[in-house]
Formats: structure tokens, sequence, C-alpha cells
């Protein structure tokens, strides 16, 4: 096993630097998919430009027993982040846990470039006002035991309308928004998971609240320097083209950001 690998479980002491990981096959791209990359190319970026440093492969860098996902984490351990094409929702909340943002926002842009542009939007370490961006609640999500019947409710009772209405195949669940028509406002999400055929305790049915924002890579920027916890940093939707990103507040109540893409209209999550 490369010693790099077996010794990135150092803290992060790099200063007026970065490290970053990238996911590329032909080292010119952000090219490749988190779950299908078996070599990631590692840079140190700093005012006198980017330099790759070495490669690391997932094969080299395993221990016995150990899942890929946990491997990465390990040989990753000394990144700030990592640039792919696209990652799902549970790596990245595993690769955030350990300290490492990983961002699909830079797919198929050029590796150099990328960098440069991500070292210098970290160089402007002078906070984003808060009154220069736009804030405004989107929805609340809550699971529900009985999406029909629940729909029924909110519809017959509240006189709501049933806005869109999706079947997650893969991952076994059906998401339902629900407000008053054209009206400007926050809007209702239930969440039915099919698997779980018992009623939700009431605060477990609570899911996450949702705000729109306009700029959400500097809010975020921002909410790191506050510390703010950050289980999912900013990433594009497969769906749509809108940014979301996940904090948490004190409590540890999941907060969902979100920046709408062009012509975007509900956004569509991966939180059940």
């Amino acid at each position: 096993m490369n010693d790099a690998i077996a010794d990135t479980k150092h803290i992060k002491t790099r200063v007026g630097s970065m490290r970053i990981a990238v996911a590329s096959s032909d080292n010119m791209r952000i090219n490749q998919h988190f779950g299908q990359t078996e070599r990631f190319c590692i840079y140190d970026v700093d005012a006198g430009g980017t330099c790759k440093i070495e490669e690391r492969g997932i094969a080299d860098a395993a221990l016995a027993g150990e899942g890929s996902r946990e491997t990465v984490c390990r040989m990753l351990a000394d990144c700030d982040m990592l640039l792919v094409s696209k990652i799902g929702i549970t790596p990245q909340g595993m690769l955030a846990a350990a300290g490492i943002a990983a961002t699909n926002l830079y797919a198929e842009k050029n590796i150099v470039e990328s960098l440069l542009a991500i070292f210098s939007e970290k160089q402007n370490v002078a906070d984003i006002p808060l009154g220069s961006i736009a804030f405004r609640l989107a929805h609340v999500m809550l699971r529900v035991a009985d999406i029909d019947r629940s729909i029924a409710f909110y519809t017959e009772q509240l006189d709501m309308q049933l806005l869109e209405k999706r079947e997650h195949q893969k991952n076994q669940f059906t998401q339902a928004y629900l407000g008053y028509g054209n009206k400007p406002g926050m809007v209702i999400e239930l969440v039915f998971n099919w698997a779980h055929d018992t009623p939700y305790q009431v605060g477990d049915a609570y899911g996450h609240i949702a705000i729109e924002v306009d700029n959400i890579t500097g809010l975020c920027r921002r909410l790191n320097r506050a510390q703010v916890p950050m289980p999912r940093p900013p990433r594009s939707q497969r769906h749509r083209n809108n940014i979301v990103a996940f904090i948490e507040d004190p409590d540890g109540y999941k907060i969902e950001l979100i920046q709408p893409g062009e012509n975007s209209e509900l956004e569509i999550t991966g939180d059940r």
C-alpha cells in the first residue's frame, strides 16, 4: 500500500492552500461518477496555481473488511473537497461527515479552471451580507403513513391543490406537494416510505423545512466559516437544474437550502 495513502488520516493543517481530489478519466475534465471511479487525482491549489501531486486508487488503499465508501473517506481524509460529475446523497453525506465537501457543481468542466475558481472563491473571506441574499420559505416536509389519506385531508378539508406527485421506484417512496395554487408562499411536501407500514410518532414524522436562496454557494461559504453543520454540501439535482444543500440548526433539525434553476417550479429532493 502507498505510504502516502496509509498516512492520510492527518488533520488538514495547510495554510494558504487547498487539497482537492478529482474524479476524472482523462486528467482534463471532471467527468466521472463517484460510484464508478477507481482512482482519484489529487491536486494542491494555492495562489501560485495548481499542482497534481499524485493519483490514489481505491484498490490500493482498501483494508480487509472495509467497504469502498469507507475506504474513500479514509484515503481522502487530507482533502478539503472532492469534485465529481455525479454523486448520490448517501456517499455525499458520508464524505461531509469526514470533512470532505463533495460536489457535482463542476461536472464536465476543465479541472484546472475549476480548481482555480474554487480557490479564488475560497480566498474571498469577506462574509456576504445577509441582506444581499433573497430568502423565501419554500416548504415543510412531513412523513405520512398513507399518502392518499393525507392528500385527501389537505385538499378536501383545507382546500389545498395537489401540485405535484411522484413515485420513486428506486428509493421506494412517494412524494407529493400541496399548496394554494399560484399564490406565493410555502407548500407542504408529503413523503410516504413504502416499507414503513406503521404510524409515525409525531416527532419522527417531521422531515425538514426548505428555504429558497439566490446565492447558495456564497451563503454556504458563510455558513462554513460559522461552523454550521452541513451534512450535504451544495449539489445539483438530477431531475431539475436546482442546487440544493442541507444544513442543521443548533438542535440538529434539517434545513434544506434551494437555489432554483431556470424554469424550475418545485424542488424534488432525495430526503425521505
